[in-house]
């Protein structure tokens, strides 16, 4: 009888062992997306004076990423825009909408090494600043 509990007891370890072995890292992120409008009324440089001046840009708070190859990746995006906004790494096929005060979970298997362009594929890149993801050896 001792001999058997040794010999379950010896299973089980290296069963929790190799489980916990073939278990791939998990990480999660939190991204913001915001949007800055700034309004300048009147500039004057070198002489020349320019009014009603808008700007209004969308960034993904971090803009990069860093992860190493196979890692589960969690990206939990949070929409602060007054607009929808997209959520697009094209190599890994995703292409998300996120609609202004909505928050959406995106998850993959970051299974191809390179420098990833996060992109809005609904506003041009000039209005929404791309962000990259890294995955690395």
């Amino acid at each position: 009888m001792k001999k058997i509990t040794k010999t379950l007891c010896a299973s089980l370890a290296a069963g929790l062992l190799f489980a916990g072995a073939a278990q791939a890292a998990e990480q999660n992120f939190k991204i913001v997306v915001n949007a800055y409008d700034t309004n300048i009324p009147e500039l004057n440089i070198e002489g020349v004076t320019v009014k009603n001046i808008r700007a209004f840009n969308v960034l993904n708070e971090p803009e990069t990423l860093a992860v190493h190859k196979g890692t589960n990746v969690k990206i939990t995006v949070e929409n602060k825009s007054p607009i929808s906004e997209g959520f697009s790494i094209d190599e890994y096929g995703i292409q998300e909408v996120i609609k202004a005060g909505e928050t959406k979970t995106i998850s993959f298997v970051a299974d191809k090494v390179g420098a990833f362009t996060i992109w809005c594929q609904l506003h041009p890149k000039n209005i929404h600043l791309p962000g990259t993801l890294n995955v690395i050896e």
